[in-house]
């Protein structure tokens, strides 16, 4: 079978969506499949073949002026049609709904190609909302209209996926005429088994003396990273040895930034920028963490947080919808948009020890739960299946 992975949003930016792409489509291979990606060409990058296993193939895009990352693509882009077509792909694999995919979408109909939707961004939620009205005030107006948008991919996709039970429980209650399955994203767990010693790590990085917490991520509104930075304020006082690693870049980076240089934490919090995702766990740098924590309130199934279970560290997450999901026993919840709820939960994990090793025990329970092959099994059985009802 051949499948084709259509992206909206691609290197060299990096989310959660391309790193649970890349390993399905590996472990695809390795089930004795092939597997393309088509994206959205970029002038700052374009690597002909991912990890030297996974072609490209690139459509010419423009900037997209209401979210940065994201590219525009002409909806009706005739290469897209020739690629596919040329490429006899079996199945096409839809990760976002914006106009590549929409291109797709519409050669995958004239071709009688069967359409497989996983819905991994929230993109009705408030935060991404913003990035394209800029006001509060319109945002119900956009969400519906986000509602609305999502049904015409929806009705287009002979099968529907989502990694979280939250986001496929509202899905089927917005769409309950479409079949809709919940498939976790995967991860390779033998990439996580290898990775610097703590002492190691302290050569490169110091503060890892002391007791680390670290966000991965994109830099961007809607992860309210300003929100861990406040918390930090409220931390350092009572605990000193506290420190926050930052690591990845976005719109946002510059007002990050300046919010910690105001507060005087730049000693405290530190900006490691972008890194390359197997530069990111072979340094040890989540593994060596006291815990990982987001503030992000708009994750359908964070990979970062996957990825903290995978690397046996405890996470810090807001208790909401997605996140509940993936973080009990093994991390703590604090109430949403609070940095003082915040504060509390890191203030907890530094000054009891018993708990943040239960914590971390649990998340060895868990990890087998995010196995990459078998989730590329399981997402085998949905195109099989997909197939046979045709486009």
């Amino acid at each position: 079978m051949k499948i084709a992975l259509v992206f909206e949003i691609f290197y060299p930016a990096v989310n959660g969506i391309v790193t649970s792409s890349v390993n399905l489509a590996e472990n695809l291979i390795e089930e004795g499949h092939e597997v393309v990606f088509v994206a959205p060409a970029w002038s700052e990058e374009q690597q002909p073949f991912i990890n030297g296993k996974i072609p490209v193939h690139y459509i010419a895009s423009r900037n997209n002026w209401a979210y940065p990352g994201m590219r525009n693509v002409l909806p009706w882009n005739r290469r897209v049609e020739v690629l596919l077509r040329r490429e006899r792909i079996d199945v096409l694999h839809i990760t976002g709904p914006w106009l590549l995919t929409w291109a797709c979408m519409r050669a995958a109909r004239k071709l009688g190609m069967p359409v497989v939707h996983t819905f991994h961004t929230m993109l009705h939620e408030p935060s991404y909302v913003l990035y394209m009205v800029r006001t509060r005030y319109l945002v119900p107006v956009m969400q519906a209209i986000a509602w609305r948008y999502y049904s015409l991919y929806m009705r287009r996709s002979v099968i529907t996926t989502s990694p979280s039970r939250m986001a496929r429980d509202e899905l089927r209650r917005r769409f309950p005429n479409s079949d809709i399955r919940r498939i976790s994203n995967g991860v390779d767990l033998e990439r996580f088994k290898t990775y610097d010693t703590r002492e190691q790590l302290i050569q490169k990085h110091p503060e890892y003396r002391s007791k680390v917490f670290i966000y991965v991520g994109r830099l961007g509104q809607e992860k309210s990273i300003g929100e861990l930075i406040e918390a930090m304020s409220l931390v350092v006082p009572h605990e000193p040895e506290a420190r926050l690693i930052i690591i990845g870049d976005g719109p946002s980076a510059g007002d990050c930034r300046s919010r910690v240089r105001e507060l005087g934490l730049s000693r405290e919090v530190r900006f490691l920028g972008r890194l390359a995702h197997d530069e990111l766990i072979r340094t040890g740098l989540i593994h060596h963490a006291h815990a990982f924590v987001t503030a992000s309130t708009t994750e359908n199934q964070p990979m970062t947080v996957i990825e903290a279970i995978c690397c046996g560290v405890p996470a810090v997450v807001p208790d909401v919808d997605g996140m509940n999901e993936l973080v009990t026993e093994n991390g703590l919840r604090f109430v949403p948009h609070s940095p003082d709820s915040i504060a509390a939960a890191l203030r907890r994990l530094i000054g009891d020890t018993s708990l943040h090793e239960r914590c971390a025990a649990a998340t060895l329970r868990r990890r087998a739960e995010f196995d990459g092959r078998s989730v590329a099994r399981r997402f085998l059985e949905v195109y099989r299946e997909a197939t046979a009802r045709g486009g």
